[in-house]
């Protein structure tokens, strides 16, 4: 009878284990509770051994879907501003990578551009965009220098800079551009791919744009020149309405065209392929479909096609 019921207790204990395990097993399927703890203590060994500052983990997340699990959220002691990301690294020897490099040179790049766009009054200028021209290259330039990754200045990269606000076109914003261009044009550090000011009000359907090389900037004199890398676009119907010219439209093939007097402006495959007076234009700017079916078409295409000048300000 006794044994009977040791057996039965040894049952029950079996299956509670067993149970316990299970519901362990499964939140930390889900949740990643132990790997989390783990994974914490390895990413601050690795980041006393890599980097000469003291570093706080953030937090740790782990989300059992994703292509990489689990990583870190990080950012030195000293800046709490300057996150950054410490993921497994399969392919390194330290088993880690991180982002802190990449973190670090666009906040310095931020910095730098925003001390010399200081003495401009502009709303233009009120939220700067930086990224990297090109990605790639990025990993290459990234060395950890006993402890230490050194300035952006001593680096071979290139950055896009881009100026955007939900509004249109308002009348010294032109001026205001040309301002910021030529307060940034001195200076041989940042080196830039691209200089973008985006205006896109909310409930319009249109974009002002203009997208400056940076190999360009230095060439860049007057406001006139600045108009010169106007990439603006607008509805196709609303640019025929503004110049009083007539436009045809067969959406089975993708064609627009555009007439006043002599001049045809055809369009092919919504604005791959441009034809002035059945002559192909090279390097012609596209168009694209935008939101509620508008065919956005280049205004400095329009404007060269017809020969006038389209005004951007409402």
């Amino acid at each position: 009878m006794r044994r009977g019921r040791l057996v039965g207790r040894i049952v029950v204990g079996s299956i509670s284990l067993f149970l316990l395990l299970l519901v362990i097993g499964v939140l930390e399927f889900h949740y990643g509770m132990i790997q989390k703890t783990v994974y914490s203590y390895k990413v601050r060994h690795y980041l006393e051994q890599t980097y000469n500052e003291p570093m706080v983990i953030k937090k740790v997340t782990y989300l059992w879907d994703n292509i990489e699990p689990i990583s870190a959220r990080v950012h030195p002691k000293s800046s709490g501003n300057l996150e950054f990301s410490v993921y497994p690294g399969k392919d390194t020897p330290s088993g880690y990578r991180d982002d802190y490099a990449e973190t670090l040179w666009l906040h310095q790049v931020k910095e730098d551009v925003e001390q010399r766009l200081l003495n401009i009054d502009s709303d233009i200028k009120s939220q700067p965009f930086i990224d990297f021209t090109c990605c790639a290259e990025v990993k290459d330039q990234v060395k950890v220098i006993e402890g230490t990754i050194p300035s952006y200045t001593q680096s071979n990269l290139q950055f896009d800079l881009i100026f955007q606000l939900d509004r249109g076109l308002q009348k010294n914003d032109l001026e205001q551009m040309f301002h910021i261009l030529t307060a940034l044009k001195p200076y041989e550090q940042p080196r830039f791919g691209i200089i973008v000011f985006l205006l896109q009000p909310e409930d319009k359907p249109y974009r002002i744009e203009y997208k400056i090389p940076g190999a360009k900037l230095k060439d860049i004199h007057t406001i006139e020149d600045l108009k010169a890398y106007n990439e603006s676009r607008m509805p196709a119907r609303e640019l025929a309405e503004r110049i009083e010219a007539e436009i045809s439209w067969d959406a089975s093939n993708s064609r627009v065209v555009f007439s006043k007097g002599d001049t045809v402006l055809e369009m092919k495959h919504w604005g791959e392929e441009v034809l002035l007076n059945g002559v192909l234009l090279p390097d012609a700017l596209p168009s694209f479909l935008g939101e509620q079916g508008n065919l956005l078409v280049p205004v400095a295409l329009l404007e060269q096609a017809f020969q006038v000048e389209i005004p951007l300000i409402e």
